[in-house]
């Protein structure tokens, strides 16, 4: 198996998924880093080729992009190469060199202003530059090779890095309370349970466009209270706002859609079932509770 973005959020949870499935994994990145067996600038051609090649996958799993959202929106030329040219060199590599390949792809493909929750065949419509290019990207993996698999998430967290659950209880330890939008919808993903069904996907080597997500529909609000209730303190520091509200004083480059929430039908047929999201989220969130020195004792000393 040859992983790309395996320095990133979700190729930290691939690898131990995929060895415990029985897998040799290549990790490749741009750079050197933790998981990084092979490096390759995929914006780069031939260099993408020549590295595929030689490491002779029998499957691709491109976890690979620009997920930076607004910076998209202020670089659309790297966006465009990250995203979707990128995506269709590791897609053509992948065919060349007789792999399978399954592409990570994203909910902002939708406008999210009517039609939730999206099953598979829902007509994509971004509204960002991010979603645009991770469409074009999903066009040229299935262009490469009709064989391939596009597989959409959505709002994924875990791992060290920045995510809406560590932001949360970052805020909270910090200041005690916190403002999150509750006019917006998704479908929140633990990268460690897609990691999980991206291997059971790859080994139905299954072809077109699924979702992988956690079971469920949350608003930003209720995802924040969830992470806040995992972690062992009050909710109620949670306060809901508005998108119009938040953006009044956090303006964003960025449009996101209002619910993007997703449906997993084709994976479900494939008996690929990603857990509800509530429970991913507590069974996370106490353990980044800990790590962060957060819990119960924390919240009786604000009380106090």
């Amino acid at each position: 198996m040859l992983v790309t973005g395996a320095a990133g959020q979700l190729g930290g949870y691939l690898r131990p998924a995929l060895t415990l499935a029985g897998a040799t994994v290549v990790g490749l990145g741009a750079r050197p880093g933790e998981g990084v067996d092979a490096i390759a600038d995929i914006t780069d051609a031939p260099g993408t080729l020549h590295t595929i090649g030689a490491a002779r996958p029998d499957a691709v799993i491109h976890a690979a992009a620009y997920t930076d959202v607004d910076g998209c929106e202020r670089n659309p030329a790297m966006a465009e190469a990250v995203n979707a040219g990128g995506a269709r060199h590791v897609a053509e590599a992948a065919q060349q060199a007789g792999a399978y390949l399954v592409a990570v792809g994203t909910d902002f493909v939708f406008a999210g202003d009517g039609g939730a929750p999206y099953a598979e065949g829902a007509e994509p419509r971004p509204i960002s530059v991010y979603g645009a290019t991770k469409l074009a990207g999903e066009r040229a993996a299935l262009a490469a090779d009709p064989g391939f698999a596009v597989a959409r998430t959505a709002w994924l967290y875990g791992g060290a890095g920045k995510h809406f659950p560590r932001t949360v209880l970052s805020v909270l330890r910090d200041r005690g309370r916190m403002a999150v939008v509750d006019d917006e919808a998704g479908s929140p993903t633990f990268a460690a349970d897609l990691a999980e069904a991206l291997v059971a996907l790859v080994a139905a080597g299954a072809a077109g466009v699924f979702h992988l997500v956690n079971e469920g529909r949350a608003t930003r609000h209720e995802l924040a209270r969830a992470v806040a209730t995992g972690a062992g303190l009050d909710p109620i520091g949670v306060e809901p706002t508005t998108t119009a509200a938040f953006l009044a004083t956090h303006p964003l480059a960025a449009k996101r859609p209002g619910d993007s929430t997703l449906v997993n039908a084709r994976a479900a047929a494939l008996g690929i079932r990603p857990r509800p999201w509530r429970q991913a989220v507590e069974a996370y969130v106490s353990r980044l509770a800990v790590e962060m020195g957060i819990g119960p004792e924390m919240r009786q000393a604000k009380e106090a």
